[in-house]
């Protein structure tokens, strides 16, 4: 198996799905309902390529065709992803995993030092160990250490240290990995179908690409 980088083609839309791993449960008798979230939620990307000629089209084609099917990976970013923190981006901060074996939604990091207000913002991607995760509360660097307001049952909210992420981490990380957070964030997908395009007149191709995540990556 080896995991290519996806042509630089801008899709003419884009699609993003957080497919979550849940389960409900609902009682026959009180109609009560729980719900246990599990591991193993993952993204699924939808795109499409509309009136592709020339070099465009060719590199699609040899690309979908080298896939050969569910067979090799992707590299792919939400093509739609705008960063909002004030992360430095022309030179990156070393930003790093701080302990090993942490899964669940909030990841603890170091790395940068000093206090940057809204180092990274909600909807900000990251990713390490492969995974693609989206930061789901505003996070400060205070002193080295980050941290983020977690909201309680009574509407108030309590300083926790961390990054708080979706999809929780599904596979527990290293201590040390390199956290990238510089557009474009990328994660490894696979084809969720054959693929396939159209052709009409002129040689022009219209191109529709459905991926998801690889849990396993």
């Amino acid at each position: 198996m080896t995991v290519y980088a996806f042509p630089n083609i801008e899709p003419s839309s884009n699609t993003v799905e957080l497919v979550t791993n849940t389960k409900t449960f609902r009682s026959p008798i009180t109609n009560a309902v729980q719900t246990i979230g599990r591991k193993g939620s993952l993204w699924k990307i939808s795109m499409t390529f509309n009136n592709l000629s020339g070099n465009q089209r060719a590199e699609m084609k040899a690309f979908l065709s080298k896939l050969n099917g569910q067979e090799h990976r992707i590299y792919l970013q939400d093509h739609s992803a705008v960063r909002r923190g004030a992360a430095p981006e022309l030179t990156p901060d070393t930003v790093l995993v701080n302990g090993a074996g942490q899964t669940g939604p909030i990841l603890l990091a170091d790395g940068p030092t000093g206090t940057v207000a809204d180092y990274f913002k909600a909807g900000d991607y990251i990713a390490f160990n492969n995974e693609l995760h989206i930061v789901s509360e505003d996070v400060d660097l205070n002193a080295g250490v980050f941290q983020f307001e977690k909201p309680n049952n009574d509407l108030s909210t309590t300083t926790t240290n961390g990054i708080p992420l979706s999809p929780p981490i599904r596979k527990p990380t290293n201590d040390g990995d390199v956290i990238d957070y510089k557009l474009p964030v990328v994660g490894v997908f696979m084809l969720a179908s054959q693929s396939s395009w159209d052709t009409r007149p002129g040689l022009i191709s219209n191109f529709s690409i459905e991926v998801v995540e690889d849990v396993l990556a």
